[in-house]
């Protein structure tokens, strides 16, 4: 076993605990502060990282703007019914109701990033690039991570922890899907895939996906069904759920691959051994939320 490989598995293995411990806090308190906590902190280490890679060719990229803007578009999800914030809160929440956050705080993070643009020593110098890399940051970010949120605090009286459940489906689809593509990769790997994004990617190692996206989300959701709790209503619900968000897993990776190509950068950093960088970490599952949340409504 190479110490890179057994690096990733005790990291991996740490991170599943810490998730799993929060998870069970926020069932045992009936409420979202673990899953919360837990997308603020990954919008902030995700920021950083992403900034580092950004400002190779965009040289700058706002970060204030950027965790500010993210970590409230994080914190606007629990406002909604079912939220951390609107049990703390539920006056506030209530007359925050009819606002569109969502937009208003895109639409003053684009604000104050073209003021800090403008009032910089070279305003013009790569100005659609400085701005353009700002947004886009918020959106990669924050409002993936919005939406991810959204999805956890799904359910109703008779369900209250199904958000919960779909999270955590959610996860293990795509976390499942990306590991069955390494081993698989590895051992069966012959045809590239992409070489011009990721050369370690193989078409074999795609296919293996499926199965481990599948096989992982039927797993987890049968377990749920064990405790009285099903997440899912019929056996197909949840191979649809692990046949969609497995390929936008790869996605999400292959995404990240593409930014880290045109940074000439090997990781996006060096927090987490074994996978590099945080948002090594979470690449898999950002651009896999919208449709992850979009789905759960669907199902």
């Amino acid at each position: 076993m190479t110490s890179e490989l057994r690096n990733r598995l005790l990291f991996g293995a740490f991170l599943v605990l810490m998730v799993g411990a929060l998870v069970v806090f926020d069932v045992l308190t009936a409420g979202r502060w673990g899953i919360l906590a837990l997308g603020l902190a990954a919008v902030l280490l995700g920021s950083r990282e992403f900034t580092r890679l950004a400002r190779v060719h965009a040289a700058r990229v706002r970060l204030a703007p950027m965790i500010a803007v993210s970590l409230a578009l994080v914190a606007e999800a629990h406002l909604h019914p079912g939220g951390a914030l609107a049990a703390l809160l539920p006056a506030a929440a209530a007359r925050l109701a009819p606002v569109p956050l969502v937009p208003l705080l895109l639409g003053a993070g684009l604000l104050w990033t073209v003021l800090s643009q403008m009032a910089s020593r070279q305003p013009t110098e790569r100005f659609f690039a400085n701005v353009g890399g700002s947004l886009f940051g918020m959106i990669y970010l924050g409002l993936c991570f919005n939406l991810l949120e959204r999805l956890a605090i799904l359910g109703d009286a008779a369900h209250p922890e199904r958000g919960l459940q779909l999270v955590a489906c959610f996860l293990v689809a795509v976390k499942c899907g990306d590991i069955a593509a390494f081993f698989g990769g590895t051992n069966f790997g012959r045809h590239k895939m992409c070489p011009g994004i990721s050369p370690g990617k193989t078409w074999e190692g795609f296919a293996c996906s499926f199965a481990g996206s599948i096989g992982g989300t039927l797993l987890i959701s049968w377990l749920f069904a064990l405790s009285g709790a099903p997440t899912f209503a019929g056996w197909w619900q949840p191979v649809v759920w692990g046949v969609v968000l497995g390929p936008l897993g790869a996605a999400g990776d292959l995404a990240e691959s593409c930014m880290k190509r045109e940074a000439a950068m090997k990781d996006s950093g060096r927090g987490a051994p074994g996978f590099g960088g945080y948002l090594d970490l979470l690449d898999a599952i950002i651009l896999a939320a919208p449709v992850a949340y979009l789905l759960a409504l669907a199902l």
